[in-house]
């Protein structure tokens, strides 16, 4: 403890060179369990920590495209400077400068080639803020599922009635989706994922408590992919009291989570831990996780081995089996508090810390709810 005390003691300037050898990992093991004690039990020290993280993921980034810059305009002046001795009249050559120059320059013209197609992907995907600007590539899949639609698709084909409904085009006809929400506080706020209520018309909320409560979309942020509803009901008197709360540090790879969400009508729940820091191509909003996820998912809880709130599941990589993503429960609690014209209060002061798993599936249940949705 006396080394914790003559930590907190530090000038700031000292205490980032501390959280810089913690990040690096040059800590002694026993001033690693010190200092990972003195994070627990102080909220800003492990903000500082995660704000240092994401500095230097974002410095890491820039380095790397200035070299790579520098190595292009590199091999572009050799270029330059070949094409002009092809062209001086004093010098004579027996081949063709177009096949000279190929043999000199066939591996470094490819991996420029190569170099500017890695360029051109990082810029379209990578935000220094930490928000990925486009997730829609073949390998990056939202988790909605869609019900209805089918089920009018099979019934039509069985029947082999015409696909025109009173007039109108079957491909006009509604559709619906599910995925998954939990509760944010006992007003009826919900969060979920923002795909899943995109152009919704009406969105219902429902678990074994709640069999059904209509909702209106009041806030969200499609770069977080994120959306927070409110039931729209008269006769609704609340949620239950919170059990959990949002967990401000960010966690580590390595770290123990489950999930719980609605890939099927009734709750399923899966674990698995944190594959990394960051989510989809570097996004640096996001988790990595090892849980298999399935259509119906996005939206659900990512919890720690507490019981504590630490992300909302967005998507799964489809060229990676088992790795799936998660926006950080700090990235939306700070979007909240900035961004909505609604003040929302976020659950804090809960914990299960001390309960197994099963019991705290069994308080958490009633807070995590199937997100109905017809467009």
């Amino acid at each position: 403890m006396e080394k914790m005390e003559e930590w907190t003691m530090m000038s700031r300037r000292e205490t980032e060179e501390l959280i810089e050898r913690y990040c690096t990992g040059q800590l002694s093991p026993e001033e690693l369990r010190i200092f990972e004690q003195w994070r627990e039990s102080d909220p800003e020290l492990a903000q500082a920590i995660d704000e240092h993280r994401l500095v230097v993921d974002a410095f890491r980034v820039y380095a790397e495209q200035t070299e790579l810059r520098s190595r292009l305009n590199t091999i572009q002046e050799e270029i330059e400077t070949e094409q002009y001795r092809f062209q001086s009249p004093l010098r004579v050559v027996q081949e063709k400068p177009s096949r000279v120059w190929w043999k000199k320059y066939k591996v470094p013209a490819i991996a420029a080639a190569v170099a500017v197609i890695a360029v051109c992907m990082t810029l379209l995907t990578f935000n220094l803020t930490g928000v990925t600007g486009n997730k829609q590539q073949s390998a990056y899949q939202e988790l909605r599922r869609e019900v209805e639609s089918i089920k009018r698709r099979q019934k039509d084909i069985i029947q082999g009635i015409s696909q025109k409904q009173d007039g109108q085009n079957a491909a006009d006809a509604e559709r619906t989706f599910t995925g998954s929400g939990f509760a944010l506080n006992k007003n009826g706020y919900v969060l979920t994922s923002f795909h899943v209520v995109a152009d919704a018309r009406t969105v219902y909320i429902s678990n074994a408590r709640y069999q059904q409560l209509r909702m209106k979309v009041v806030y969200t942020n499609p770069a977080l992919d994120m959306a927070v509803l409110k039931v729209d009901e008269e006769k609704f008197e609340g949620f239950t009291d919170m059990p959990y709360t949002f967990r401000r540090s960010v966690a580590d790879p390595g770290e123990k989570v489950y999930t719980l969400g609605y890939p099927r009508e009734d709750m399923v729940f899966g674990e698995g831990a944190v594959s990394s820091y960051t989510g989809f191509d570097g996004d640096t909003s996001a988790y990595e996780i090892s849980i298999p996820v399935n259509p119906g998912n996005s939206g659900g809880p990512l919890f720690d081995n507490q019981g504590n709130l630490i992300g909302i599941v967005s998507g799964r990589n489809n060229s990676a089996e088992g790795a799936s993503f998660a926006v950080k429960a700090k990235w939306i609690s700070e979007d909240l508090k900035a961004h909505s014209s609604e003040k929302i209060s976020l659950p804090a002061g809960r914990t299960l810390k001390g309960t197994d798993r099963a019991a705290q599936v069994k308080k958490l249940k009633d807070h995590v709810f199937m997100v109905k949705v017809t467009n």
